[in-house]
């Protein structure tokens, strides 16, 4: 094959799995992730507070949570999907994805520190964070986003 045949084409590299992560954390963090049409973090945040956990763990090779809210699997699952779907469009195999986890965790009362971190197939783990604002949850306080809008864990979209 010639050199100006393969102009254009890229093969599939697992350090992609660090934009896949940053992409990750984006949406999480993002104004849009709802659960139940309310912020998802402020939720999350809530939880924390009132159950004395120190982090909330989502695990996204199994599409679960670590922890005692079955309510917040939805968002596993969700993101779980997510990284499937940036791998397909990245061409990627799945089978390089071995294991893969958001962990959301307080650090301060308005504070929290957001993580995602996935494992190659070869044991390599790409990893992002970022602290964010973040209060908890008052439904008296928030609109309640009804509809079809925004990335909505519930919803699986």
């Amino acid at each position: 094959m010639s050199r100006s045949a393969c102009v254009g084409f890229s093969m599939p590299r697992r350090k992609q799995f660090k934009g896949i992560c940053h992409d990750i954390l984006e949406s999480f963090v993002s104004r849009y992730n709802d659960l139940d049409g309310y912020w998802a973090l402020g939720q999350y945040a809530t939880f924390l507070t009132e159950s004395g956990q120190r982090e909330l763990r989502l695990q996204l090779q199994r599409g679960s949570t670590l922890s005692e809210c079955s309510k917040f699997s939805a968002s596993a699952t969700y993101y779980q999907g997510a990284v499937l779907r940036l791998m397909d469009a990245n061409e990627m195999p799945h089978s390089w994805f071995a294991d893969a986890y958001i962990r959301f965790s307080m650090v301060g009362p308005t504070n929290a520190l957001c993580e995602v971190e996935i494992v190659s197939d070869l044991g390599k783990a790409y990893h992002c964070d970022r602290r964010i604002d973040v209060r908890p949850h008052n439904p008296l306080r928030e609109h309640w986003r009804g509809g079809n809008f925004g990335p909505s864990n519930q919803m699986g979209q």
